[in-house]
């Protein structure tokens, strides 16, 4: 993938702007409310929500408190609120330009229980997105300058019955993180547990950098790990996540799109019922020059990768480099379709290189699939390649009962196809019941079925599986494949 030199100088610009928040030079122990401390070149106000009455006992609601220090820390001046020594328990603060959330080791920002201590949000924007972005523990919009850091924790107290799962919709729970339309955001070093929905959400933000946070929030599907809706510029690094639902998920919801993305150096440890990697569901706009690199996935239920248009939006310059993969269900998942009234997009110049799987959960394959010819618009996927990748797939064994497709002539042909529902494999593909291991819809091809495809290129690629396994490794339909794979036994 090419990144544009610019936008990297942007980060890089982004970086050094967002470190003048804090500094080293910052007292660690800071004096009374109203004190000041020196960052870089600027001054900052220090501001405790204790000497506002927080209580910081995990009982009593402190997001008066909270909210107080934040409107003492406004202003010109950067300011800085710090949450040091307790449990405090809160509903939606809002952060303002030039501040910064510190939350130091040893302390929790800890969500209530209370649906009305979380009101509607309304971020002056038009993005499909909104209507499961309503509600958020920590919120700022519009905001310029802001961090979310320290060695603490964002515990959002979601696991209770109505919060778990799909209880209720996204719209109605509390993200634990939410920014919108805002510029220069920074969320580093925290640990985020137990959102009630998605738990760390940017929406049309543009310079962004996610650093070193941990994302524990298994608590089902809906409940993503990050998502990025639209906006540009941004950077995802040494990030570990635990999701229900999504680990990393890219979004466009509005027809700006999102652009110019990094994520690097990080570990999907689970994805629940969902993806470790998903640019979807959510595809309105544009979504394109973006990589992924050093990044492992584990535990997911559906693919490590998915790439997903069927909004309109199309998606392209996407490069996935060195990716580890084990126990998912598939490792790449591309769809190309629409939904309701939406037009064909389009998936193209797509690359995934130095990809290594094994430990597969089912037999499925990998699905890439164009729409069909008689869809309005481009229906092709385009220009996709895989180098340098080694992967070990699960052999469907002699099936009984299921129906293995590839197994008899022609039925390559009745393959289902994509009838505009929720675009993920799990709802493509049948999973196997606890008691028989029968696939109803395995792929035509054990590690791959291309359909609606031209310029798939295989280079330096290596397959195995495990069992016994009649269908050929690749099959394809109104596809041009190029190059092929070993097929290691």
């Amino acid at each position: 993938m090419r990144l544009p030199v610019r936008s990297l100088l942007i980060v890089a610009a982004s970086l050094l702007a967002l470190a003048g928040c804090v500094g080293s030079t910052v007292p660690p122990t800071p004096p009374q409310t109203g004190a000041t401390g020196i960052v870089g070149t600027r001054i900052a106000r220090l501001c405790d929500p204790m000497d506002f009455g927080a209580k910081a006992d995990g009982v009593t609601k402190d997001t008066a408190a909270i909210q107080a220090s934040i409107e003492a820390c406004a202003g010109e001046s950067r300011g800085i609120i710090v949450l040091r020594g307790g449990t405090f328990l809160s509903g939606t603060i809002r952060l303002h330009s030039h501040q910064t959330l510190r939350i130091e080791a040893g302390a929790t920002l800890l969500g209530s229980r209370d649906d009305g201590d979380y009101p509607t949000l309304r971020p002056p924007t038009v993005n499909t997105e909104l209507n499961n972005c309503k509600r958020a523990l920590v919120y700022a919009e519009r905001a310029d300058l802001v961090r979310i850091e320290g060695g603490g924790t964002i515990d959002g107290n979601a696991d209770i019955d109505k919060w778990r799962s799909m209880a209720r919709p996204e719209g109605e729970r509390p993200m634990a993180i939410f920014t919108a339309l805002s510029t220069n955001v920074a969320i580093e070093g925290v640990t985020v547990r137990n959102a009630a929905t998605w738990a760390v959400v940017n929406l049309e933000v543009e310079h962004l950098v996610v650093r070193g946070i941990t994302v524990d929030s298994p608590l089902g599907p809906t409940h993503d790990g990050i998502d990025v809706v639209d906006g540009r510029d941004v950077l995802i690094e040494d990030v570990t996540i635990t999701a229900g639902d999504d680990g990393i998920c890219l979004k466009s919801g509005n027809p700006r799109g999102l652009q110019d993305v990094v994520v690097r150096r990080s570990r999907v440890l689970g994805a629940g019922v969902a993806n470790g990697l998903k640019f979807g569901t959510a595809t309105v706009g544009p979504m394109r020059h973006i990589l992924f690199e050093d990044i492992s996935i584990a535990n997911a239920q559906a693919s490590a990768m998915a790439v997903e248009s069927v909004d309109g939006g199309v998606v392209s310059d996407v490069t996935f480099r060195r990716v580890t993969v084990t126990d998912v269900g598939t490792p790449f998942f591309m769809l190309l379709g629409a939904r309701g009234n939406a037009q064909v997009g389009a998936i193209r110049d797509i690359h995934f290189e130095a990809i290594r799987a094994d430990r597969l959960r089912h037999a499925w394959g990998s699905l890439l699939s164009g729409a069909p010819t008689d869809a309005a618009g481009p229906h092709d996927l385009e220009a996709i390649t895989f180098r340098d990748v080694e992967l070990r797939y699960r052999g469907v064994g002699d099936a009984v009962g299921g129906h293995v497709y590839g197994s008899t002539e022609g039925d390559i042909d009745h393959f289902p196809r994509y009838a505009g529902g929720y675009p993920d494999p799990k709802f493509i593909f049948a999973t196997p019941t606890a008691k028989s291991e029968v696939v109803d819809y395995a792929l035509p091809g054990w590690a791959f079925f291309v359909r609606d495809a031209r310029g798939v290129r295989f280079e330096d690629c290596r397959l195995a599986v495990d069992g016994i396994e009649h269908r050929d490794a690749i099959a394809r339909k109104d596809a041009v494949v190029r190059g092929g794979c070993v097929v290691v036994r």
